[in-house]
């Protein structure tokens, strides 16, 4: 458990993934600051220091990290399953935003600073599971900026020592995810179930996936955060692959009820199989998942109102 004494960290993005992160730190006693573009929910008011502002706002980035020990960024505006994008758009958003953050954070004493990376970057592999040493190569813009935010990342880190902890994160999934979202297969087939609509599955549901709940996700990039350990690049998942159409199966056994299905064709961005060697962060960062797939299952469906 870390003191709340001393220099604080901050969060950047209170999505799904950075609200379960806040309640993580706030529960190991992190002194906290947050940056998002939302107002401050009621359950963090008092709590942290909640800034509401642009990411991509230089004067603002500034501000919220000085004095900052830690910074943790989560900022995404793409998605691995993105089709049409303004590709100039999201590269000033994502990677030249991120640019001005490693500018400022070495100017302004950050010491570490943690990257919510994705399994995206590894693109269609041939070896499983996947190790942080295997060639990235991405097939959707998503990954592409995130490897871009990975490279820059590391740079800082060769040229002005600043500890960088990149964390390529695989499915995560859990309560509070939206389940009409552009991303998190299991939160919108579980809005499909609820909202009796169809879901369109592809690749007649052959794609592999490695599926991590969201309090063990976040328990990695804490660990991350509070490591003593040289700058590194961790693969967290659950380590085992399933297919969506035995995801679909669990949902459905767990719930009691069957789920509409509309067969599509795969696409391009679509990676057949992703499964992570997350062996590195278990020496590393002393990190094992905990929730099995159909337990996390069975607390989403509880966390949306089902009885199961």
């Amino acid at each position: 458990m870390r003191s709340n004494l001393g220099s604080p960290a901050i969060v950047m993005g209170a999505g799904f993934i950075g609200k379960n992160l806040i309640r993580r730190l706030i529960a190991e006693g992190v002194s906290l600051r947050v940056l998002d573009h939302n107002e401050c929910p009621t359950e963090f008011q008092g709590i942290v220091e909640w800034i509401k502002g642009d990411f991509h706002n230089r004067v603002t980035l500034e501000r919220v990290i000085s004095g900052i020990d830690t910074v943790y960024h989560l900022i995404s505006s793409t998605v691995p399953g993105d089709l049409h994008i303004n590709v100039a758009d999201e590269i000033r958003d994502n990677v030249l935003s991120t640019l001005a953050l490693i500018d400022l954070s070495i100017k302004c004493g950050v010491r570490r600073v943690v990257f919510t990376s994705s399994a995206s970057v590894y693109g269609v592999q041939e070896k499983f599971p996947i190790n942080e040493s295997a060639h990235t190569n991405p097939i959707s813009v998503h990954g592409i900026h995130k490897l871009m935010v990975e490279k820059f990342l590391l740079l800082a880190n060769w040229k002005n020592s600043i500890d960088i902890q990149i964390v390529r994160l695989s499915n995560p999934y859990g309560p509070g995810q939206s389940l009409t979202g552009r991303q998190g297969f299991i939160a919108i087939a579980i809005g499909c179930l609820l909202r009796d609509e169809t879901l369109t599955l592809r690749g007649q549901g052959e794609m592999i996936r490695d599926f991590i709940f969201v309090e063990d996700a976040v328990l990695a990039i804490a660990k991350a955060g509070a490591t003593s350990g040289k700058t590194s690049i961790y693969n967290i998942g659950y380590g085992k692959g399933y297919s969506l159409a035995e995801v679909l199966n669990y949902i459905e056994a767990i719930a009691g009820k069957k789920i509409v299905v509309d067969f599509a064709e795969s696409r391009k961005v679509d990676i057949p199989i992703s499964i992570l060697d997350i062996s590195l962060a278990g020496r590393d960062l002393d990190f094992s998942p905990s929730i099995s797939l159909a337990e996390g299952i069975k607390k989403t469906l509880k966390s949306n109102g089902m009885k199961v």
